[in-house]
């Protein structure tokens, strides 16, 4: 059977036909031992960059900064995110939790 000109080049087009793009979501090595070090309503999100680098998401909820890391597979990926108010300081924090759980991040530090 032949498999007609534009249906390759269909696939290709959508995606269905190519291999995974790196998305830049790297394990961090010393995440996870980063990711317990987070104090509520103290630490600093230039800390946290400092320390682990670029996120691997970084977005604005709001008024407030929403940033991701990956920090450990196991198997699935664990992020480290957090909340950040205008100062930066870290006002929510979700961690040691697969990414299939959703987070609805809210200021624990009013």
């Amino acid at each position: 059977m032949r498999i007609p000109f534009c249906l390759p080049a269909l696939l290709a087009l959508t995606g269905c036909a190519t291999l995974p793009e790196d998305n830049g979501e790297h394990v961090i090595a010393h995440g996870a031992d980063v990711a317990r070090d987070v104090k509520l309503c103290k630490t600093n999100i230039a800390e946290l960059e400092a320390r682990l680098g670029t996120p691997s998401r970084d977005g604005v909820l709001g008024t407030a900064r929403i940033t991701t890391w990956v920090v450990e597979w196991d198997p699935l990926a664990k992020y480290l995110g957090v909340m950040t108010d205008a100062a930066g300081t870290v006002v929510d924090v979700y961690w040691n939790l697969p990414s299939e759980v959703q987070w609805s991040p809210v200021n624990r530090c009013k």
